[in-house]
């Protein structure tokens, strides 16, 4: 599974000799695809209509369109983008965290810094990735104390709560983690279903379900021994029939 991330980055700023050298530093990572300029918030604000951008370094203090108000456009355009500042002056500081800005850096500019940026939206990118990638083939990753399983969804009958952890019961192993339901059932595919407050349960490796008690009917599980089954609540039983 290779997964290659390259970032589009912008770089705003009025003073030109900031920008070229702030560009050199940045075209050094092999990671970063493309850079683009803009010497205003407009310009900014321009270069995020018209391109895919992740990353922009915006300067604040500009003619026609100062930083700050550029970056809430450019976040109005395009939710994903991570903004840095770089200016002069720390009073902005706190104006630049309401925008939720990935850093605020100080001129001089330290280098180091925007480095650790740049590398730190890339590891952030590697890792979505990664788990969607898990997904798109269908295989769950859990961690269990110290150890990762890597369990093929198709062979997962059912994921059961029991206190502080979840069981996730397969066709011939039982799994353990402190993940959460909730958590746990953003990372299945569309075969897995919310049956109970307590159970997801794989609707592909169902043989029968039966009424249990009053108010909830029990699963029991193809290939499986008929002691392990789950159970689903009535109004659940009514979502599956429509």
């Amino acid at each position: 599974m290779v997964l290659l991330t390259m970032i589009n980055v912008l770089i705003c700023d009025d003073d030109l000799y900031t920008s070229k050298v702030l560009k050199k530093v940045i075209e050094e990572n092999d990671e970063v695809k493309e850079i683009y300029l803009a010497e205003n918030g407009e310009e900014a604000v321009d270069a995020v209509k018209n391109n895919d951008i992740d990353l922009a370094f915006m300067d604040i203090d500009m003619p026609k369109l100062d930083g700050l108000e550029a970056a809430k456009m450019m976040i109005s355009l395009d939710s994903d983008l991570k903004v840095v500042f770089i200016t002069a002056f720390p009073e902005y500081a706190c104006d630049s965290y309401d925008l939720r800005a990935l850093d605020y850096i100080l001129k001089p500019i330290d280098f180091h810094r925007v480095n650790e940026n740049i590398e730190r939206l890339i590891q952030q990118s590697h890792g979505e990735k990664f788990h969607d990638s898990l997904k798109e083939n269908n295989i769950l990753m859990i961690k269990d104390k110290q150890e990762y399983y890597f369990i093929k969804m198709e062979d997962i009958n059912y994921i059961e709560k029991q206190d502080k952890q979840l069981i996730i019961h397969t066709k011939d192993k039982e799994y353990s983690t402190r993940m959460g339901l909730n958590e746990i059932e953003e990372k299945l595919n569309q075969n897995f279903f919310r049956a109970h407050k307590s159970y997801i349960v794989n609707l592909k490796n169902i043989e029968k379900i039966e009424p249990y008690g009053d108010s909830s009917y029990i699963i029991y599980f193809e290939n499986t021994d008929k002691v392990k089954n789950a159970l689903i609540t009535k109004n659940n039983i009514h979502i599956l029939r429509e």
